[in-house]
């Protein structure tokens, strides 16, 4: 698909249903339980201001949806402390938009499961909307890690599947088509529109050569992401031991590190949760045992020698 032809170019929304065997209930935690049925919406292409706008999309659809909790709920606009189980205990309070956060590790770390979950919990919380931008898993992927660890996306979350255009355009500018995207959303969805998630970072340098040009894209696409008022979760690549997979100065730009990892020890591999930046916030910087519990990702405690 060329850009030059997209200028006549409409192709109508259409929905496809996929209704389970059964409609189940899982119970997420004490005195909460979801049933649902699940629906995905592949939306339209469209075009916004003479370029190509591919608005290729699955949402996820929480149907039938019943739920009867005693639990307590804490302050709504909380990110970090109301997505992830344990947090309180690692930050002295949580962050304000617009807040950029790196969530990096190697593979295995769970980072896409951690982002996962602090933007389902948050937007199931608060009854924002969120968007997800994939660029190298597809949303059946993260549809099944969701479901694996009994987390239940939300139907306020929309992810976008950028490996459909990476089939469709391999000359696509993802970094102007991202900004186009949260655009159209901060203008269909207004100060409801608050998280922003792109998975992941190395993805996107991988598609382009990283030169001095790409440097200056994205310090203006983060600088962009600033003035959009977004909570916004980088993922990014790092070996053991190593530092993240930044090519340019994004450590520098960004205002929160969040470093997972894996941890040998006992013939036992602990994954780990270590916050190695986190502007204006006081907070532990001792290496954190996290696991998964019903509803995402937990933060277990501090992880001892």
């Amino acid at each position: 698909m060329k850009d030059s032809a997209c200028d006549s170019t409409f192709f109508s929304a259409f929905c496809i249903y996929h209704k389970p065997p059964n409609p189940f209930t899982r119970l997420l935690h004490a005195g909460t339980a979801h049933s649902f049925e699940i629906g995905e919406a592949f939306n339209h292409y469209d075009i916004l201001n003479n370029c190509l706008f591919a608005n290729t999309v699955k949402q996820f659809m929480l149907c039938k949806i019943t739920i009867n909790t005693k639990d307590k709920i804490g302050r709504v606009s909380e990110m970090f402390i109301g997505g992830i189980s344990g947090m309180e205990r690692v930050i002295s309070h949580d962050v304000s938009p617009p807040y950029l956060s790196l969530i990096t590790g190697p593979p295995g770390s769970m980072k896409t499961s951690f982002s996962l979950s602090i933007i389902s919990n948050h937007l199931r919380r608060t009854g924002g909307f969120g968007l997800y931008c994939t660029v190298e898993e597809t949303v059946d992927s993260l549809l099944k890690t969701c479901n694996s660890m009994g987390l239940e996306l939300p139907p306020n979350l929309q992810i976008t599947d950028l490996t459909e255009l990476r089939k469709e355009n391999e000359a696509m500018d993802y970094l102007k088509f991202t900004r186009r995207m949260i655009q159209h959303f901060k203008q269909e969805r207004g100060e409801q529109f608050s998280v922003f998630i792109l998975d992941s970072l190395g993805a996107i340098y991988s598609l382009t050569s990283v030169d001095e040009e790409m440097r200056k894209k994205m310090f203006g696409f983060f600088d962009f992401l600033r003035t959009q008022g977004l909570y916004t979760i980088i993922i990014t690549e790092r070996q053991t031991g190593e530092h993240a997979e930044l090519q340019g100065n994004e450590g520098f730009i960004a205002d929160g590190i969040i470093n997972l990892g894996l941890d040998r020890r006992n013939g036992k591999i602990v994954r780990t949760m270590q916050i190695e930046k986190m502007r204006h916030i006081r907070h532990s910087m001792e290496k954190q045992a996290i696991d998964i519990s019903p509803g995402g990702v937990t933060v277990l405690g501090p992880l001892f020698d």
